[in-house]
């Protein structure tokens, strides 16, 4: 502002001043409404959807009642096309009649609350000046009177309000929503623990292959199917539902190969294998085969966007951690135990000493160690709602204190039962667990816009991340590698008689490396490492890359390699292969690096 008024003090003697000043203002003025104009567009696009939806709703609801006139009217059929036109428009003007009464209604409705505003005032304003008990009843009842003669208008006016933000919501009360869910995750957990138990419960083979494919679903297209289908649902409702989009998810299936085979004298002898093969289907494809096109896929679309509108918690980061989870809510199989257990809460792997904010008001419970949740805060509000922050490595707070939504309340560690940096985040209510996913602010506002760690508003690297890997262990991971070099590459593939994937590789090469985490996707890696700049990256580090294809969740991570230092990187491609890191496609696409713990 002082600038642009330095400059009008001397265009009033420059005209060649004044137009380029002018011209500057109305560029900043054009750039500001272009800006506005594209926020606007962008946090109404839910709801622009919604309108559409309705739209193409009205337009479905007039065709079938021209269809319900022909069934009931068959002479309608023998008219000219001129009748028939002139049929159809009279119905169409009934539906637009029906819509004129309707705004016509919330018309007068805005008229009546409006009106019952000011005669409330008036009360307040005459009870304060004359403490009058006998006209302050007199006029109450006036507005009793007025508000109940507007009350069926009132109605239609919210009517139409609730309609827009109950078509964005989940209907389904919060424990329905974290039953059919929670079911889902324990069919996935029984089939895992079933895969696992492939050798104990089908012995005497002479050897166990497995091609497996990932176990995992998106709780939001879950969620967001079961509401487009049912509405206000409830878990016995859904139950079959929900077991016939899992047998169509995962299909399990083991053959028996025999192979012929020669032993030191050149005598044959047959060798016999078990193959155990799980095809995973994307549970979006399932969902999308099952949706009627029009209504039904334009509601879903606006539940993926809205997430069920339940978030009624903030975000515990100040950033998107949905990319960052490393267990969910629901049941698995226990990390250390190896047993079927029932996860209360979700994982979220970030950073050791990455902030932790409370995720609600209200007065601190207990801040201590808890045993088997090592460092950990319970946050408990006035309606009775818990939080509880567990594996911390610092408490920022302390018991009977009152906090605010926001407020820092610890850093994430690794304290208690845990197998690395994590925050443990739980819900309750009467001692009854809500599923986090559905009640807690994600940070995902519907764009596919991020931060990579290390940059404003992606995680924070931390200054020492560890000690890199020895070179013992870096020389066994590169000679594990190298044994595939040239293997092509295999959707859903991890382990050498059915080639990998990219996450097959690594997770492969690593358990045989010394370390033990089991088949993990790219993202479920990098959750277990600790992030390490690219100044510090050492041999034997993890590299990961982003947006490489169209990933379900548009900020993670979808395709990692092991770095071996000098710019180079060996990685599933098509095919196994060493790769330069500072070619133009993964500095486009480059996320991070890794330190595995």
């Amino acid at each position: 502002m002082k600038l642009h008024g330095k400059i009008h003090e001397s265009e009033r003697q420059n005209v060649a001043v004044e137009a380029t000043h002018k011209s500057e203002l109305f560029m900043e003025q054009g750039v500001g409404r272009a800006l506005r104009w594209q926020r606007t567009r962008r946090r109404s696009k839910p709801y622009r959807a919604l309108r559409q939806a309705e739209q193409r709703a009205a337009k479905e609801h007039l065709n079938l009642a021209w269809q319900t006139a022909l069934r009931d009217n068959p002479e309608l059929q023998r008219k000219n096309a001129l009748a028939k036109w002139m049929q159809k428009q009279k119905i169409k003007r009934k539906y637009a009649q029906a819509a004129h009464e309707a705004k016509q209604t919330a018309h007068f409705t805005q008229n009546v609350v409006h009106a019952t505003g000011q005669i409330v005032r008036a009360v307040q304003q005459y009870i304060a000046a004359r403490k009058s008990l006998l006209l302050v009843v007199a006029m109450l009842a006036m507005v009793v009177v007025f508000f109940s003669a507007g009350m069926t208008s009132c109605t239609a006016m919210l009517s139409g309000f609730q309609s827009s933000y109950i078509s964005a919501s989940y209907m389904a009360n919060e424990q329905d929503i974290c039953n059919s869910d929670l079911y889902y995750t324990e069919m996935e957990t029984d089939l895992q623990m079933d895969i696992d138990q492939t050798e104990e419960n089908y012995p005497g083979y002479d050897e166990y292959r497995y091609n497996i494919g990932e176990i995992s679903h998106n709780p939001y297209e879950l969620m967001g199917y079961l509401s487009t289908m049912f509405n206000a649902f409830t878990f016995e409702q859904v139950q079959a539902e929900l077991a016939r989009l899992f047998g169509e998810q995962y299909t399990l299936t083991r053959e028996v190969i025999v192979e012929t085979r020669y032993d030191s004298n050149g005598d044959p002898y047959d060798w016999y294998v078990l193959q155990t093969t799980l095809t995973v289907r994307p549970l979006s494809g399932i969902i999308a085969g099952s949706l009627s096109p029009g209504e039904q896929t334009d509601r879903y679309n606006v539940y993926q966007q809205t997430l069920g509108n339940r978030q009624a918690y903030g975000n515990p980061f100040d950033f998107p951690w949905l990319g960052y989870v490393s267990s969910g809510y629901g049941y698995r199989v226990h990390p250390i135990t190896g047993e079927k257990n029932l996860h209360r809460g979700v994982d979220i792997a970030v950073a050791q000493g990455t902030p932790i904010r409370a995720i609600h008001d209200g007065r601190v419970v207990s801040a201590g160690d808890a045993g088997s949740y090592g460092l950990c805060v319970v946050i408990e509000d006035e309606k009775g709602y818990q939080s509880r922050y567990a594996h911390c490595s610092s408490l920022s707070v302390s018991a009977g204190q009152e906090v605010k939504r926001g407020d820092v309340i610890a850093a994430v560690g690794s304290t208690g039962n845990s197998t690395g940096p994590h925050l443990h985040l739980e819900i309750m209510l009467n001692d009854e667990y809500l599923n986090p996913y559905y009640f807690v602010d994600t940070g995902y506002d519907g764009s596919t816009a991020g931060a990579i760690p290390g940059t404003p508003g992606g995680v924070e690297i931390p200054a020492y991340p560890g000690e890199p890997v020895t070179d013992e262990t870096y020389a066994a991971m590169l000679e594990e590698a190298q044994k595939y070099l040239g293997y092509p590459y295999v959707w859903g593939g991890s382990s050498p008689s059915t080639s990998f994937d990219c996450s097959g590789f690594v997770s492969w090469v690593i358990n045989h490396s010394g370390w033990n985490v089991g088949r993990l996707g790219a993202q479920g890696l990098y959750n277990i490492c600790t992030p390490v700049s690219m100044a510090n990256a050492q041999p034997g580090d993890l590299i990961f890359f982003w947006h490489t294809y169209d990933a379900p969740n548009p900020n993670g991570v979808t395709h990692v390699g092991i770095y071996v230092g000098n710019g180079q990187m060996i990685h599933c491609g098509n095919p196994i292969s060493y790769a330069n890191i500072n070619s133009n496609y993964w500095q486009q696409h480059y996320y991070g690096m890794g330190r595995l713990p």
